[in-house]
């Protein structure tokens, strides 16, 4: 009892925090973390199979930043960045790749202008402009996670000083945005219109990949416009953590508590094309969510993590939608 007591206090001082969207909206680097990083990142896909993808980490002198910029056209194939960009820039910038705050909270411009390779490995010339404009204010999963699920599964741990050492990655600010993605890519001197349904998200404070055992994170947008984000982790010394929120086409948004596990999503495969998440709300409310992969982006991090990010399709309460369905998982415990 008195395990979980001091959890709960614990759970309720990190998760009482409110940042300002001025402040949060900055880049944020604390060297005294253990892992110190600072990750961006944006997602869109359409209807007919087009999809974009791009990720920046900052994480300190000591560590190799992260960075991600990949798209599929539809009849072209995949694209994609695979050399290091470049140097840190101010603010959000490696190289020639950056985003910029249009409307703090609201619209991101994201633009790069260099080479990328296809499937085959081939370089292509590449000019991007993009904004992400949000449909919502910027949603901070400090608001959405059931702080008692988690303070419990503190208390089941074993205490002790590793465990406490681990336990700051956990502690990350992290909110999200649904909203559309526009703009255009210029591609070998073809120029591509882009008009999709987005997402983005930022997080910042300690991250060491190698302490997650496996997630799920799925985010998208249904015809009758709901729409959604939830993601539950599991690390290698603590059990499943679930946040999330659901956008209700009015505007309205309430916080996911729980969600189906990842044991009986992955039942039958460790990346599984297609399964049935159940939602529960904190206001009470269901919802299901099937989802089907169709085609990913694959990543590692810190050469240890493998991570999928698949152009999704939905069911959403039986309506249909779209939207990513990212799957990750430790190499040395899992395999396809």
């Amino acid at each position: 009892m008195l395990k979980r007591f001091i959890a709960r206090q614990m759970v309720k001082k990190t998760k009482s925090r409110q940042l300002p969207v001025e402040i949060l909206e900055q880049k944020h680097v604390d060297l005294a973390q253990p892992f110190p990083n600072d990750s961006s990142y944006f997602y869109g896909g359409d209807k007919e199979g087009n999809a974009f993808i791009a990720r920046m980490a900052f994480r300190g002198p000591d560590r190799q930043h992260e960075h991600w910029f990949d798209f599929k056209f539809n009849g072209l194939g995949f694209f994609g960045l695979h050399q290091d960009p470049g140097a840190e820039g101010e603010g959000f910038q490696l190289g020639n790749l950056k985003w910029e705050p249009v409307e703090v909270g609201k619209i991101w411009r994201i633009t790069y202008d260099g080479k990328v390779t296809d499937e085959t490995g081939k370089e292509h010339s590449c000019e991007t402009n993009l904004l992400f404009t949000g449909e919502h204010e910027v949603y901070d999963f400090a608001k959405s996670s059931d702080q008692r699920l988690i303070a419990d599964a503190i208390a089941a741990s074993k205490w002790n000083k590793q465990f406490f050492f681990k336990l700051k990655d956990t502690h990350q600010v992290h909110y999200e945005q649904t909203g559309n993605l526009t703009g255009y890519i210029i591609l070998d001197g073809v120029k591509h219109d882009i008009k999709m349904w987005g997402s983005r998200d930022h997080s910042f404070g300690s991250r060491n990949w190698t302490t997650w055992d496996r997630h799920y994170w799925i985010t998208g947008k249904s015809d009758k416009g709901y729409s959604w984000t939830v993601t539950t982790i599991r690390f290698d010394f603590l059990g499943r953590l679930t946040a999330g929120f659901v956008v209700e086409p009015d505007g309205t948004i309430d916080a996911v508590i729980d969600c189906t596990d990842l044991e009986t999503v992955s039942k039958l495969k460790t990346l599984p094309d297609n399964a049935l998440i159940e939602l529960k709300m904190r206001s009470g409310k269901k919802h299901t969510m099937e989802f089907f992969r169709n085609g990913h982006f694959p990543y590692i991090m810190d050469q240890k993590y493998l991570m999928f990010e698949a152009i999704g399709t939905y069911k959403f309460d039986n309506v249909e939608g779209l939207g990513m369905v990212e799957f990750g998982f430790h190499a040395d415990k899992y395999t396809l």
